[in-house]
């Protein structure tokens, strides 16, 4: 389905909340389910290109190389709403449980939606959470619902790649929450795009990028990995700006491990082809955001779809 779903045991569902009236709201809830993730933990590693973001979750990633809950996106200042609604979810569901770290990670929809009105409530989650499913939506729904990037309407995007090591295939695949960039800046290859510049709206914002994979790969190689998906920012024209919190985690759905595993691993030409497939499928998902997402007004005004602006040759 080119979607991170396309990688087993994963699957990814939105709640999105939007209204008019008394409130303009254009936000809500994204989760990224890992199978088996709250009984037995899987690697992880995360890494900030921009650091002004508020996620929570990733100190322990960081200092553990493991990732324990499933994933989550909202709104920047609805991160604790989410987190406790996702906690109390999986101590009901985990009863031997004492405690655990909730991932939520965040972009802030303040243009599009009335973000000051906190109206993303706990209970909301487990909405998000009973509509995880395979083929899931993108562009303006979830998380994304109230995202602009490079000034036009962003959102959730997805993308997957097969790669192949020694006649074995592995997916490697991506899901993006994208809210930043200038129209001004946007670089697309084999895209032409008008001279319609976008909204002004938009120049800092922030970027979340989530990669899954097969591969059996260690946390420190995951390091790398979510470092080198941070290139999907410049590659897209955008030179990063000072507001902007561009963050990316990266996991495997590998529990093990064998010493050829790794001996194929450290190889020069395998990494460097697991830093090709994942920083290209970062890219293919931002833009995949914004040609799945249609125009929108909305708290502060509008933003129009980047499909507006490509034009189509016969």
């Amino acid at each position: 389905m080119n979607k991170i779903t396309d990688l087993e045991g994963i699957e990814v569902g939105h709640f999105t909340l939007i209204e008019d009236a008394p409130r303009c709201l254009r936000t809500g809830i994204s989760v990224v389910r890992i199978s088996g993730v709250y009984r037995s933990p899987i690697p992880a590693a995360c890494s900030v290109f921009n650091g002004y973001g508020k996620s929570m979750g990733l100190v322990q990633i960081e200092e553990l190389g493991t990732v324990e809950s499933d994933i989550f996106l909202t709104n920047t200042l609805s991160i604790g709403a989410v987190q406790q609604g996702a906690a109390k979810l999986a101590l009901e569901d985990n009863p031997e449980m004492a405690s655990l770290n909730v991932v939520v990670m965040e972009c802030n929809d303040g243009f599009l939606s009335d973000i000051r009105s906190l109206s993303i409530r706990e209970e909301m989650v487990s909405k998000a959470v009973m509509d995880a499913r395979k083929d899931f939506a993108l562009g303006s729904c979830g998380a994304g619902t109230g995202m602009i990037c490079f000034g036009y309407k962003g959102g959730i995007g997805s993308s997957s790649r097969i790669i192949e090591f020694d006649g074995r295939k592995y997916t490697v695949g991506a899901i993006v929450l994208s809210n930043f960039g200038r129209s001004s800046d946007l670089r697309i290859p084999s895209l032409e795009l008008s001279n319609d510049s976008g909204s002004s709206a938009q120049g800092a914002g922030s970027l979340i990028m989530i990669l899954g994979t097969d591969l059996p790969l260690m946390p420190h190689q995951l390091k790398r990995v979510s470092r080198h998906m941070s290139l999907a920012i410049g590659l897209l024209g955008a030179p990063g700006h000072h507001g902007s919190g561009d963050i990316s985690l990266a996991f495997s759905t590998a529990r093990e491990y064998s010493l050829s595993d790794q001996r194929l691993m450290k190889n020069e030409n395998t990494i460097s082809e697991i830093f090709r497939a994942s920083t290209w499928a970062c890219v293919e998902a931002i833009v995949d955001s914004m040609l799945s997402s249609d125009s929108m007004t909305g708290f502060k005004g509008s933003v129009k779809s980047l499909k507006s602006a490509v034009i189509r040759k016969p």
